[in-house]
């Protein structure tokens, strides 16, 4: 017995098919959805690519990428838990910077717009995406931390200890991104992802149940 939800995959295929088909005709835009009921951590709908019903390849579990921004959460959290220096209203400097690294060319982020934005409060900073304020931010914390609140928020494979982190450096499934923000969405509470609530015998004597 599992937690999906034959209406909601339905709803979810139907939408990855209308949306992909619309915006690329040529069938080599791909997709990945994860569904999830926030107060469980149980997988409602899951589509692992454009052909949602091949069996191959799950790009939802499989596909690894750098998450970019979607990592930015943690380190806003990481200072946020320190509130005797960090604040909503903590101003931080979006400004160029230049960080060494050994046997290797410097890493110099810039923001999307390829502006600086000069002193910011943090919340705004968060919630404009700011690459230069949240690299700062994120080394000022220290990576070991940042990427101690990623493990804490689900994230359980390998986290590259770099400054690159603090802008989405590593390689994460959808299935990965989904943990964490289940337990951002729960508030706080982590609950590992299942999809399956119980196994039975041809007699339907259970053998496991996953509570």
């Amino acid at each position: 017995f599992t937690a999906f939800d034959p209406i909601l995959q339905r709803k979810l295929e139907d939408s990855t098919r209308a949306v992909l088909d619309a915006l690329d005709k040529d069938g080599e835009l791909q997709s990945a959805s994860v569904v999830t009921r926030f107060d469980s951590g149980e997988v409602a709908a899951l589509v692992g690519g454009r052909r949602v019903s091949y069996a191959g390849f799950n790009r939802a579990l499989d596909a690894r990428r750098p998450a970019g921004s979607l990592l930015k959460p943690a380190v806003y959290l990481t200072a946020l838990e320190r509130p005797r220096y960090y604040s909503l209203a903590t101003p931080l400097e979006d400004s160029s910077m230049t960080v060494p690294v050994p046997g290797g060319d410097p890493w110099q982020p810039r923001n999307f717009d390829r502006m600086e934005h000069g002193e910011v409060l943090l919340y705004r900073a968060l919630a404009n995406s700011y690459h230069l304020a949240t690299a700062r931010l994120g080394l000022d914390l220290g990576i070991d931390s940042v990427a101690d609140m990623l493990r804490r928020l689900g994230v359980e494979r390998p986290v590259p200890e770099v400054p690159a982190l603090t802008l989405g450096a590593g390689e994460y499934a959808p299935i990965d991104m989904t943990a964490m923000y289940q337990t951002i969405a729960s508030g706080g509470f982590r609950t590992p992802l299942r999809s399956i609530r119980e196994v039975v015998d041809a007699r339907g004597q259970p053998l496991r149940r996953y509570e």
